[in-house]
């Protein structure tokens, strides 16, 4: 990589002091003049920071949370319209928790909110804030538990402070005989908000299963790649939504690696983990074409006998990544990719035939500096996030960087443990 192409620290700000016993998803959100973060301290309570930008002074407010071992339990920020800011974390098929600002910028007002709707809110798990297409707040997660939970939609107003159902019926739903899990929405340059997920069974995370597919234009209303409209709930038997039918169970598919991006032309390409007719690792690219069939090509060389095996419950890290794919002005595609400990890199792929051209050097939004570890209690990983906001700098981004043990199939570790780390924010300067 040239120094050029190489990412920029510009600034560095301590937060505070974060739990380092398992890997959980902290929260960045920047929507200027105000920064938040929201994290789980060395108590592993819940906190939330918040600063006027460029001021490097935090306010806090610590919440009636604390974390366990579960790295379900991550932590999503949403600013609304009026400036005040939601908290959704902390649950995994448990009663929802939701906090509130009741004025805006204000951490001293922020109230728990007991309940938004009044019914499926028992037992809520991946939570996600989203902005609709008429800029409003939509929040979602799922309701029930893995193998048997419907994804639940709600929209609010800003104006009355009022929540009610996006839709009238779940999303998906899986019969009580599996569940699906998600890649998206993602808003895509052709007006829709596409959506990718697999069925699972149960717990077990070697039973997903079905690469399926659906978009839509307001959220509210579905319909498969050819664009026949879909009833909802979406179901493993709705119409033309199995994208990729060759893969049942043990194949290789993974919730955690999938994503959703766009070639050129505006065609969604769906990036994700499976194994080959060989029984190896390989990241595939999927490309959906409305009139004609869908375009599979396997990209990877890796041996047999060093694939990724996954089974059973409980959070596993994840040892394969497959980003979005990019396109370039001259239309040919990007896709980053990690296999973690033997691989990483970007590959160059054909626009028409989405083979690769060439293995470029990996891409990394993390300057090199904030690479080394801090800490040498052995093990450690770091934690790089991305902010969900935007910076109103055009180049700029912030991250979280933070380091931690990696998760733990949600259960507790014997000491000794590390300690606390240190969390900062990193202003970056992205290569063009």
């Amino acid at each position: 990589m040239r120094k050029e192409d190489s990412p920029v620290l510009l600034e560095q700000i301590p937060v505070g002091t974060a739990w380092a016993g398992h890997k959980v998803n902290f929260a960045l959100l920047t929507t200027p003049p105000r920064q938040y973060a929201g994290y789980y301290n060395a108590e592993r309570q819940l906190v939330i920071a918040t600063r006027t930008l460029p001021s490097p002074d935090w306010e806090y407010r610590k919440l009636d949370t604390a974390v366990g071992w579960d790295s379900h339990n991550t932590i999503q920020l949403f600013c609304d319209s009026t400036g005040c800011l939601h908290i959704a974390a902390n649950m995994h098929a448990s009663p929802l928790l939701y906090f509130q600002m009741k004025r805006p910028h204000d951490l001293g007002s922020i109230e728990q909110v007991g309940s938004l709707i009044g019914n499926c809110e028992e037992r809520c798990t991946y939570p996600r804030f989203l902005t609709g297409p008429a800029g409003e707040m939509i929040f979602h997660y799922r309701y029930g538990a893995s193998g048997c939970g419907n994804e639940i939609y709600n929209v609010y107003d800003a104006q009355t402070g009022r929540w009610s159902r996006l839709l009238d019926q779940p999303l998906t739903s899986g019969n009580g005989r599996m569940n699906a899990y998600f890649f998206g929405p993602v808003a895509g340059p052709d007006g829709f908000y596409h959506l990718a997920w697999v069925w699972r069974d149960n717990g077990d995370c070697a039973t997903n299963h079905d690469l399926c597919y659906a978009r839509s234009r307001d959220l509210r209303h579905w319909e498969n790649s050819a664009g026949t409209p879909l009833s909802l709930p979406m179901t493993s038997d709705s119409l033309g939504i199995v994208v990729l039918p060759t893969a049942p169970r043990g194949s290789g598919l993974i919730n955690m690696c999938g994503s959703i991006g766009f070639d050129s032309g505006k065609r969604p390409i769906l990036s994700f983990h499976l194994y080959d007719r060989d029984g190896a690792s390989r990241i595939f690219a999927l490309r959906l074409n409305q009139n004609g069939p869908h375009q599979l090509v396997p990209h990877g060389n890796w041996p047999k006998a060093e694939r990724w095996e996954f089974s059973g419950g409980g959070s596993i890290r994840q040892m394969v990544f497959a980003p979005p794919v990019r396109f370039q002005p001259d239309g040919t595609l990007l896709q980053d990719f990690e296999f973690v400990g033997r691989e990483s890199g970007c590959w160059l792929l054909d626009p028409v035939t989405l083979k690769t051209r060439e293995t470029l050097p990996p891409r990394t939004t993390c300057p090199a500096g904030l690479q080394t570890m801090e800490q040498t209690f052995p093990g450690l990983i770091r934690n790089w996030l991305p902010d969900a906001g935007c910076s109103g700098e055009p180049g700029v981004s912030w991250f979280l960087r933070w380091e931690t043990l990696p998760a733990n199939r949600d259960q507790p570790r014997q000491p000794p443990l590390p300690e606390p780390t240190r969390l900062t924010v990193c202003k970056v300067k992205l290569p063009e």
